[in-house]
């Protein structure tokens, strides 16, 4: 069929119609945000999410739209611009509908961390999507890119004339169309800054429901005249990321004549602190019951990265950034080091994403161990054990050891030991569209016991570990530490895995030790990851006065039973306190403070909360710049 040409003012319509119609679509597919949104019954909350919508569609969109116009005023030709319309519209909507999908099991949006995690060397052992998902979304992007493909060429050809009476049945539509577009972004900007003037929480906890979204606020310009003190607000200031570290203030160093007991950290990944039970982990179990138990044991992340960071560096999450723009090593691995311990790192994830190449080991890079490509992960582990069964075999016992196990099987998509599945029944697979968007409770339960399995795979590996001390006579000088990086979340409030909130199934983990000089038992006071570094370093013979000029953290052994805790996320960082969590982003909203309950649902009156924290917000301001120049 032979190329047609129309006059560019019909193209131009044609393109105008276009981006009315994907933003129909994408209101259509966008409904899966609002799901996720309780119905306050407040008129204006309701408007908003609406509107917002409305506009948050029309402005992406709009980074297609306007390419598209300049091209259509460029060319010609109605095969070449419908072409381009059908990828372009197609991606548009693809990209939309994985976003509800991210945004339906994590509550965020496609953002910088996910975009991270899809284009780092070895995030593929963070993130796996089978071929049969790949599939589906071919088969509909198919489809769409015909239909974009078909819409614009006959929108294209029905105005060609200008004066064709068809022609009107575009024009005049499209004026009242433009109208309320309008309207609607003006309205919904109008209700969101009046909304933050009056800290209006059913309107502006809703903006957090749209990706980019864009808010208008005119509280600083006549807050005053309408009668809004805004300085009362409770804010907490957070450097940024570009800011330079001072890290530490003081390095500590091992005394000579102190104990030199071996160390090993092993981290199972998502290691909820439900999971050390003698059902799930019988292994683990049975070790910790000569050691110490620690039941009110946050992370100090809800994710790898800040989970593991912040166990080796005893800092919060928000000096990661600064930590690994200057590649700064930890002060326990080096005081380690220059006391003659013998490094060994093995993990069954890629050390490269999250980059801890590059932080945590930056110093004994050639001591790290995680090459497994085309290996389930359970078999990871397994060879992680291997590897450390191997090490202990030919190292100098009389050298102490300073070793870091990663077991990865906890993690998503849960990696299964075919000869250890004691939860019945288990899902096969973990299907993400599924999980995404309205999981009954029978697949919520069958793929936490998929994950359960895991857990026992790898709680199998790391009695294996615990084995070879014990075979090679090094369990009784050897301080053993065994937690999780972060916790794992299955609906209990609402969302699926981690990284989304900092409720305790997200964040407190399973954390015990067993070594010379650590008496059995349970502590039930607060601990937090970020108090191991100075717990070790203390142990060898650093004094506890020291330990404001490298670390964050209090002593295992003695925290203060009235302590905060901070929990890092990607952009902001979580404070638990009795009575909620006060939730306090990194970046954006100008520092304001927002106060939840464990169960992660606002605070219907968070004004005691605030005010109680007004001291606390204080101190973490202060840690959080005390190492920065």
């Amino acid at each position: 069929m032979a190329d047609v040409q129309v006059p560019r003012r019909a193209r131009l319509l044609a393109c105008y119609w276009a981006w009315l119609a994907n933003i129909v679509l994408g209101a259509i597919i966008g409904q899966r945000w609002l799901a996720h949104s309780s119905r306050s019954g407040e008129l204006a909350a309701e408007f908003f999410m609406q509107g917002a919508l409305v506009s948050t569609l029309a402005m992406i969109g709009a980074l297609v739209f306007l390419p598209l116009c300049i091209l259509a005023f460029a060319i010609p030709s109605v095969r070449v611009l419908a072409a381009l319309h059908a990828v372009l519209w197609t991606l548009f909507l693809v990209l939309l509908y994985a976003d509800t999908v991210i945004y339906g099991m994590f509550r965020y949006h496609f953002n910088g961390l996910v975009w991270h995690e899809l284009t780092t060397p070895g995030s593929e052992d963070a993130i796996h999507l089978d071929a049969r998902l790949w599939l589906q979304v071919g088969a509909v992007a198919l489809v769409v890119g015909l239909g974009q493909w078909w819409f614009w060429t006959w929108c294209a050809r029905r105005t060609q004339t200008a004066r064709a009476p068809q022609s009107r049945w575009f024009k005049r539509p499209a004026w009242i169309a433009g109208l309320c577009l309008f309207a609607a972004i003006l309205g919904e900007k109008g209700t969101y800054a009046y909304a933050d003037m009056t800290r209006n929480r059913s309107v502006m906890a809703r903006s957090r429901l749209f990706p980019l979204y864009q808010p208008l606020t005119i509280k600083r310009l006549i807050g005053k005249k309408m009668g809004y003190d805004l300085s009362k607000r409770e804010r907490v200031e957070l450097a940024g990321a570009g800011v330079l570290i001072q890290y530490p203030l003081e390095r500590p160093r091992l005394p000579a004549d102190g104990p030199r007991p071996n160390v090993l950290i092993v981290v199972i990944d998502s290691l909820r602190r439900d999971m050390l039970t003698a059902e799930v982990s019988p292994q683990l179990t049975r070790w910790s019951a000569g050691g110490r138990r620690f039941q009110q044991h946050l992370s100090g992340g809800n994710a790898t990265r800040f989970g593991i960071f912040s166990l080796v560096y005893g800092l919060h999450g928000s000096y990661w950034p600064s930590i690994l723009n200057e590649q700064a090593p930890p002060v326990l691995v080096t005081s380690l080091m220059e006391a003659g311990y013998e490094p060994r790192v093995m993990s069954a994830a890629s050390m490269n994403s999250p980059e801890f190449r590059s932080t945590c080991w930056v110093t004994i890079e050639d001591q790290v161990f995680d090459k497994h490509e085309g290996q389930e992960k359970y078999v990871r582990d397994q060879l992680v054990a291997k590897n450390f069964e191997d090490w202990l075999a030919v190292r100098d016992a009389k050298q102490p050891f300073f070793a870091f196990a990663l077991l990865d099987s906890p993690h998503q998509t849960y990696s299964v030991d075919p000869a250890l599945t004691p939860f019945q029944p288990y899902e096969e697979r973990v299907d993400y569209l599924k999980m995404g968007g309205e999981p009954d409770a029978g697949l919520i339960a069958r793929v936490k016991n998929r994950y359960m399995n895991a857990c026992a795979s790898a709680d199998a590996v790391a009695g294996r570990m615990l084995a070879a001390l014990e075979r090679h006579g090094l369990a009784e000088n050897t301080i053993v530490v065994v937690t999780g990086d972060h916790g794992e979340e299955f609906y209990e409030h609402g969302h699926f895995g981690h990284t989304s909130n900092y409720t305790p199934e997200q964040t407190w983990v399973s954390f015990a030790m067993r070594g010379p000089g650590i008496e059995p038992g349970e502590e039930q006071r607060p601990t937090s990851h970020i108090d191991l570094a100075p717990t070790l370093l203390e142990m060898l013979g650093v004094a506890p006065a020291l330990r404001p000029r490298y670390s964050l953290g209090t002593n295992l052994f003695d925290p203060n039973p009235t302590r905060l805790r901070v929990i890092a996320g990607w952009q902001e960082l979580a404070l638990w306190r009795d009575g909620g969590i006060l939730y306090i982003p990194m970046e954006g909203h100008k520092g304001l403070v927002e106060g939840y309950g464990y169960d992660w649902k606002p605070l219907e009156d968070e004004t005691e909360l605030l005010r109680s924290g007004a001291g606390a917000l204080q101190e973490l301001s202060e840690e959080c710049r005390r190492f920065l120049r």
